[in-house]
């Protein structure tokens, strides 16, 4: 089964195809890339990052049982970087004004109707009515329209393409597990460039702050294009990480993309484990508990991360380091 999920240019840690040397800088290159450090290639190991993507049990069950058709962003096949979309915070404002309207404004206008038309006694049945029809055609029926579908998009049931467009968030790159391609996208959702995983390298950046401070981010960079766009992993985790918790970053992207390796035992990929070969025969030999992460509360959770971290302050951030440009025997 494995052989036909994964490709055949998968990336396989074991079994690498020499690269090619990396081609000489230019004069602008060396420039742009002083502050740079070039994180290895390695065999990756089990070692997550904790910071990556941080969702409680509890709030994965509630985004499950709110809209149970949404695909997550990382699964057994594919990694999606996402952006924010400001037309979608502008909806959401919509919305959340919407909702408070029906549920709290309405009712107070109604009682002081009713107060109103009580205290002046010369207010008509008639007069009372038209308040009210006037309030539901211009007040109550767009707020529930608005709400309405605000709340059916997000559960996955109503998306037509149009607002799809305009409301979803913006895919920044795509790392596929089972072809082993690395794809990066332009503003318009069209392709950059695509290119094997092997051929990139993953490069920590450092650049100061406006207080002084240094600021990292993680990037990969093709090796032989040329090309002065990097694929952005760092926005993958919080902002303003240690050093450590890059290196793990970049241990646990090679590990999800090493088809020879299982997907790395985090909760948001704890779903996705059933549908992979390579995890699924990883974990029957293990004997994992499928839920492990998802039937935690939310305090044993918190607990179990820590452990996580505190084993993982002890032992190196990635595995063996391998020579992908090394010769063919």
């Amino acid at each position: 089964m494995s052989q036909t999920v994964y490709q055949q240019h998968a990336y396989r840690s074991n079994q690498v195809p020499p690269q090619k040397p990396r081609p000489e800088k230019t004069l602008a290159q060396r420039l742009l890339s002083a502050g740079q450090r070039m994180l290895p290639w390695s065999r990756p190991t089990q070692t997550v990052s904790t910071r990556t993507a941080q969702v409680s049990p509890s709030q994965w069950q509630k985004m499950k049982a709110t809209a149970p058709n949404q695909e997550c962003f990382w699964n057994e096949q594919v990694l999606e970087g996402l952006t924010g979309n400001i037309w979608a915070r502008v909806y959401l404002i919509l919305a959340g004004l919407a909702k408070i309207v029906i549920i709290f404004i309405s009712p107070m206008f109604i009682v002081s109707v009713f107060l109103t038309a009580l205290l002046a006694g010369e207010v008509s049945a008639d007069q009372i009515m038209d308040t009210f029809l006037w309030y539901i055609m211009y007040v109550i029926t767009p707020c529930l329209l608005i709400w309405g579908q605000f709340e059916l998009y997000n559960r996955g049931y109503w998306k037509p393409k149009l607002l799809r467009k305009l409301l979803d968030a913006r895919k920044l790159f795509e790392l596929n597990r089972r072809t082993g391609m690395v794809t990066l996208y332009k503003r318009g959702g069209k392709v950059r460039y695509s290119y094997p995983f092997v051929e990139f390298d993953c490069i920590l950046a450092t650049t100061p702050s406006q207080q002084g401070l240094v600021n990292y981010s993680l990037l990969l960079a093709h090796r032989y294009s040329g090309s002065m766009h990097g694929v952005p992993l760092g926005v993958l985790v919080t902002p303003h990480e240690t050093v450590a918790e890059y290196y793990r970053l970049w241990n646990m992207i090679q590990c999800y993309m090493d088809v020879t390796q299982p997907l790395p035992d985090i909760l948001l990929l704890e779903e996705a484990r059933p549908k992979d070969p390579t995890t699924v025969a990883y974990d029957q030999q293990t004997g994992r508990n499928p839920r492990y992460w998802r039937d935690m509360s939310d305090d044993a959770y918190a607990e179990a991360i820590t452990q996580i971290e505190a084993k993982q302050s002890k032992i190196s951030e990635t595995g063996p380091e391998i020579d992908i440009f090394a010769k063919a025997s």
